[in-house]
């Protein structure tokens, strides 16, 4: 087995295991955020733990209240920037805690007086060591160039985050189930290999989603650019109409992902939308509904939108190391590219 595939099927461990490693230091963290009150929130990252970052977005604007900005660091690292962030709770994301740039915001935030909190899964990287307050990954070591295991970490001590600093209950009772529901996703293997193989020669690809979907979007096209070489890319379904749109022609294939009741008209307009111009549409989804509208696609684990979202995490996952392998690729070691990536 690929080290890919496997370290997706070691999500579930890890976040249990982040369950118990984290939750001290959870509560110490919110009761510093709840002393501050700051009145905004900036997350600082790159890559895939950007696409977390947005998830924490939503996660801490539905439920917190707070407004968040996802950083700019060349506005400190190139520009000499001196934005005012006492007033802000800092949040830095990186798989390796080793990122420069993001290592940069969170110093400065220090120095201002803000509430810091690093995502990292390394406890001895410069950026864990930097936050007031470390969240560990508390996944096993990654090796595959491809984050997978540590993503979903990553999306789930956001929503550990939200959850406390916001008391609700969705969120908490949620975070109970998760495990399960990627345990359940793992066993779609093999259909998600055989919807692979209808993607295998492919060379562009469009993925939409909205709201809770969009970060996962995001994650998709990148994880189909760096395992299969794929030029794709990620849009919010509601921003594909203001001209993207137009780029659809016969057979062009687009993956969406429809996950929660609020977005699902939204969804079925798009879906039809795109089917009209001769696009190929493959859906992630929890709605059987929504299945029925497109030309294919899966239905994922999940009673309520997160848990479809980390459902849906999974099985993207699984469907872009089985479209790399189809494609005659190796998804642990991409051309190019390496483990760690430093920008400043």
């Amino acid at each position: 087995m690929v080290k890919m595939l496997s370290e997706i099927k070691e999500s579930a461990a890890g976040i249990r295991s982040a369950k118990l490693t984290n939750a001290a230091v959870l509560g110490d963290a919110v009761k510093a955020i709840r002393k501050k009150k700051p009145k905004s929130v900036v997350i600082a990252a790159r890559g895939t733990s950007d696409h977390a970052g947005y998830f924490g977005k939503y996660l801490f604007e539905v439920y917190c209240g707070l407004p968040v900005a996802l950083a700019s660091c060349s506005v400190y690292t190139l520009y000499e920037g001196n934005m005012s962030l006492k007033d802000c709770l800092v949040i830095g994301i990186s798989q390796s805690g080793k990122a420069a740039d993001v290592c940069e915001v969170v110093k400065r935030a220090n120095e201002q007086g803000a509430v810091t909190v690093t995502v990292t899964n390394d406890a001895s990287s410069p950026l864990a060591e930097l936050g007031a307050f470390h969240l560990d990954c508390s996944q096993t070591n990654e090796v595959s160039v491809a984050a997978t295991k540590t993503f979903v970490s990553q999306i789930y001590l956001m929503t550990a985050l939200a959850a406390k600093l916001s008391g609700n209950a969705f969120l908490r009772d949620t975070l109970k189930t998760l495990p399960a529901v990627l345990e359940r996703t793992y066993k779609l293997e093999g259909q998600v290999e055989e919807l692979a193989k209808r993607y295998r020669f492919i060379n562009d690809s469009f993925v939409l989603g909205r709201g809770f979907a969009f970060p996962l979007a995001l994650e998709f096209a990148l994880k189909t650019q760096e395992t299969c070489y794929i030029r794709s890319r990620g849009y919010a379904t509601s921003d594909f109409y203001h001209g993207p749109i137009a780029m659809i022609s016969d057979n062009t294939p687009v993956f969406l992902f429809a996950l929660e009741d609020t977005t699902k008209a939204d969804s079925e307009k798009m879906i039809d939308s795109l089917r009209s111009k001769g696009a190929e549409v493959m859906v992630f989804t929890s709605d059987e509904d929504i299945l029925a509208k497109a030309d294919t696609g899966i239905v994922i684990p999940g009673k309520n939108f997160l848990e479809s979202a980390f459902a849906a995490a999974a099985a993207m996952q699984m469907f872009a190391c089985k479209l790399s392998l189809l494609r005659g690729l190796n998804p642990d070691s991409p051309r190019g590219l390496s483990k760690v990536t430093i920008t400043k």
